[in-house]
């Protein structure tokens, strides 16, 4: 259950909710199961913030910074995220379906058992990423250049996921050893 008071300061627009963060940067906003739909959260400073269960669907998070947050069981559904700093986010079981992650940094970023079909993670840095047991059914996967073959190994609908070409091959020889 989402901590009141950071959800009356989050609701209360950028510059309140970003000011606050700073001045109380060693707390972790509880934000657990909080009904976010639709909300804009752009440049939101939410790092560290607790997010699982959360319903972000068709939220505006552009340029926010979720960096060593937990959205575990989050609904991202439908969802941008463009230019987001996703670093070490914890996204087991969360629902991505149609989210647009484009140029997002999702370094390290915990996807393990998501549902991320129809995702959009064009020109994304996918750096140490982890995709087991993941949905990546008509995935975007074009333009990323640090893919490595071993982040996909585990995910599911592999062949069904978009890749640049030249990483389509590399990609594919390796899933086959």
């Amino acid at each position: 259950m989402a901590h009141l008071e950071h959800l009356e300061l989050l609701k209360s627009g950028v510059r309140v909710w970003n000011r606050w963060r700073r001045q109380h940067s060693q707390i972790r906003p509880n934000l657990r199961g909080a009904d976010l739909r639709g909300c804009d959260l752009a440049g939101f400073e939410l790092s560290r913030a607790y997010l699982g269960s959360a319903d972000l669907s068709r939220a505006y998070l552009f340029e926010a910074n979720l960096r060593d947050t937990n959205l575990q069981r989050a609904n991202l559904s439908h969802c941008c995220l463009i230019g987001g700093n996703l670093k070490h986010a914890y996204l087991a079981d969360a629902n991505l379906y149609h989210a647009y992650l484009s140029q997002a940094d999702l370094t390290e970023a915990y996807f393990g058992y998501a549902n991320l079909e129809q995702a959009n993670l064009t020109n994304s840095i996918l750096h140490m990423a982890y995709f087991g047991q993941a949905d990546i059914k008509q995935t975007d996967f074009s333009r990323v250049g640090d893919l490595a073959p071993l982040q996909l190994r585990m995910a599911h609908n592999f062949d069904q996921a978009i890749f640049d070409p030249a990483a389509s091959l590399q990609l594919a020889s390796t899933r086959q050893h």
